[in-house]
């Protein structure tokens, strides 16, 4: 005997169906096809006399569309954003304080970028960003060696070497600074010459930049005068590069650490590490502090 579908149950079946038809449309609705802007790098520009070498290690980009935070984007960089038309584009140059991965922040003495582009969907915008320093920022230190016949930086009664200012392929960028031991010397050590510099305390951000290549680990640091003396404070320990590097050294926690501190004077030292045979080298550059 054929069997019929009840009416009840086949206006059922359309009721169930329409209710998935439209179920799937509120799970799955159409996908909103993004706008992208492209930034390869942000430039710093500078003026050299009074703000330093426009030398920068810049390796993230924070994106504000709006003002709401897209995110932060490793250099370079393809940044989607979900919507078209006109947009407010500001961009944070980023560094890694200390040179690790795990402090990225944002590059506090800069002016951020600002820009007005229109978004298509689908379409690719690229952006080049240059940064400035802002009014405001005290550059307490400044030194690339190129200007003079003298640096400031002399050798500690401690070291068995003295500075030797260079030029040529070993050089950076025009002359350089090279600490270096002979392969009977174990020891170097020098400082900022003259009286130090006042650096603002309590949190105030304070940074010490530079760029170097080395063979041998280092240490950067600061002697900190205060009422009963001078105190030796190391802040970082570099490893061997073989490559030249630029990094940003984190200085407000050691100069907030004392309130007492009237001048500060920066460092750099090394022993000779028991791997490095012949001669041990720093080669530094580009010296900026900031604060």
């Amino acid at each position: 005997m054929r069997k019929r579908l009840r009416p009840t149950i086949f206006l059922s079946v359309l009721v169930l169906l329409a209710s998935s038809y439209t179920s799937c449309e509120l799970i799955n609705p159409d996908e909103q096809i993004p706008s992208f802007i492209r930034i390869d790098s942000i430039t710093l520009s500078t003026n050299p006399a009074s703000e330093g070498n426009p030398v920068n290690n810049f390796t993230d980009a924070w994106v504000y569309d709006n003002e709401q935070l897209l995110g932060i984007y490793e250099l370079p960089a393809v940044v989607p954003i979900l919507r078209d038309g006109d947009a407010n584009i500001r961009i944070r140059a980023g560094i890694k304080l200390n040179g690790q991965v795990g402090t990225r922040i944002p590059y506090l003495f800069s002016n951020d970028y600002l820009e007005t582009i229109e978004l298509f969907p689908d379409s690719q915008l690229h952006i080049n960003p240059t940064v400035t320093f802002k009014s405001g920022v005290n550059f307490s230190w400044l030194e690339s060696f190129d200007n003079s016949a003298t640096t400031t930086l002399s050798k500690t009664s401690q070291s068995q070497a003295e500075v030797e200012r260079i030029a040529g392929e070993e050089s950076y960028d025009g002359s350089s600074l090279k600490l270096s031991l002979d392969a009977d010397q174990f020891i170097f050590e020098c400082k900022m010459t003259g009286n130090g510099i006042d650096i603002p305390g309590g949190g105030s951000p304070s940074i010490l930049e530079f760029t170097y290549r080395c063979n041998n680990s280092f240490v950067v640091g600061l002697f900190s005068q205060d009422a009963g003396g001078t105190r030796q404070n190391a802040v970082i320990s570099l490893k061997p590069s073989e490559d030249w590097n630029h990094i940003y050294v984190n200085l407000t926690d050691v100069v907030s650490a004392n309130p007492n501190y009237t001048a500060q004077n920066p460092f750099f030292g090394f022993i000779r590490d028991e791997n490095v045979e012949g001669e041990a080298f720093v080669i530094i550059d580009n010296i900026r502090m900031m604060h």
